[in-house]
């Protein structure tokens, strides 16, 4: 993702992050990915939430790239001119922590137990990105 946006007011600045998923056991899994961007607390930001809620299916050993397409936008870019977006994502094996894991709860301590108790290795299970950073037109 950039490391900056450029924003005039009401119109949106096109993007995509790519998230990559893998599995790293010794057989075929299904894993839900979850991706929340949170926008700067001013300036009436977009998007704010959920932009990407899927399944994918990797045989062992395999890892897949997602695109997720986003268009950043702020009513007011002055009011959030140097605040930044966060992405977080998470990678939910078997799928199952949906529940937990909502639209902004994947930095929750109910998803990261939710997502701790399915695999050996849950350092892995979640990302968190601070950007792009916005600048105001």
């Amino acid at each position: 993702m950039p490391k900056t946006v450029r924003l005039s007011p009401g119109v949106g600045s096109g993007d995509s992050a790519n998230v990559v998923v893998a599995n790293q056991s010794t057989h075929t899994d299904t894993i839900g990915v979850y991706v929340d961007v949170m926008a700067p607390a001013a300036g009436g930001c977009t998007p704010n939430g959920r932009v990407l809620e899927t399944t994918v299916t990797l045989a062992a050993g395999a890892k897949i790239t997602i695109s997720v397409p986003v268009s950043y936008s702020c009513s007011d870019p002055t009011a959030a001119n140097g605040l930044s977006y966060t992405w977080v994502a998470v990678a939910d094996h078997g799928a199952d922590d949906l529940a937990s894991c909502g639209v902004g709860n994947l930095q929750s301590v109910a998803c990261f137990d939710a997502l701790a108790d399915d695999d050996q290795d849950p350092a892995d299970n979640r990302a968190t990105r601070n950007g792009p950073r916005v600048v105001a037109q």
